[in-house]
């Protein structure tokens, strides 16, 4: 499917939808749902890229989600006006964002729809570390099995994921967001004793996560909100770095405010609003 041939099912939908609705009544939709499903609504899914891990001020909301309030779907939301369901959770696999991040998407006034999740599937986090000390080799070989993960498993998790939201949704705006490449590849003592060469390797396998999750998206006629261009010079070691490099802690190579501002700039154009 086309990106224009899946944006005219979405406003096709959109219309059957509402005349729906409106046969329906408030009562009939609020015994399917909640009363709150009356009005205009942002569900943001995705993992800590997309709830904000790095940016400070984190929610209070009794879970490890560590949802920030400068994260790109605040930003965003202000833009909207909309009823904001933030699900998106630090940590979060694929399988994680269909058991526990798809409750508040309804058919009806779900208007928007962002999701950023993958690099836990590929373990980028575990990768990082194997390439933190001084074995290259034990590097490359992480780097390897990640990139195989992302070619062979991957795609099939996300057009899951993408077809469940694209149900329960299927007439919002739907945005992939992808991530950007980590490094400057260059040294510093924030990159702890990854390489410029492991950083360029570690560069390369972003960019296959991101091609290969962009394929999947337009497979199902979503937009691709790719943030790499706007990272480009601002990676960890760069003179202006809009992701933190390593901080002893769960914010270690996530993007801080900054970056989550540049992901604002980035997401907000491919929404239809």
């Amino acid at each position: 499917m086309s990106f224009k041939e899946g944006q005219s099912r979405r406003i096709l939908a959109r219309v059957a939808a509402v005349a729906a609705a409106a046969g329906l009544g408030v009562a009939g939709l609020a015994g399917s749902a909640s009363a709150d499903i009356t009005i205009q609504q942002y569900v943001a899914l995705g993992d800590s890229f997309a709830s904000g891990v790095g940016a400070g001020a984190y929610a209070d909301d009794g879970t490890d989600c560590y949802r920030s309030d400068n994260a790109y779907a605040k930003q965003v939301n202000v833009e909207l006006g909309e009823r904001l369901w933030f699900e998106a959770c630090s940590g979060a696999r694929v399988e994680d964002v269909v058991a526990n991040q798809l409750n508040h998407l309804y058919r009806v006034n779900t208007e928007h729809v962002t999701i950023g999740v993958g690099g836990n599937d590929a373990g980028f986090s575990s990768v990082l570390g194997a390439c933190a000390g001084t074995d290259t080799a034990l590097c490359k070989t992480a780097i390897t099995n990640a990139r195989t993960i992302i070619t062979d498993s991957l795609p099939a998790e996300l057009d899951d994921l993408y077809t469940q939201v694209e149900n329960r949704a299927f007439s919002a705006e739907i945005v992939v967001v992808g991530n950007p490449r980590l490094f400057n590849e260059t040294a510093c003592a924030g990159a702890l004793a990854i390489t410029p060469e492991e950083q360029a390797l570690l560069n390369d396998a972003a960019d296959l996560l991101a091609e290969t999750t962009a394929a999947v998206a337009a497979d199902h006629g979503f937009d691709f909100a790719d943030p790499r261009a706007a990272f480009d010079g601002h990676g960890v070691c760069s003179a202006d770095p809009w992701i933190l490099g390593y901080t002893g802690t769960l914010e270690s190579f996530h993007p801080n405010a900054a970056g989550q501002d540049a992901y604002t700039d980035v997401v907000l154009p491919a929404l239809a609003y």
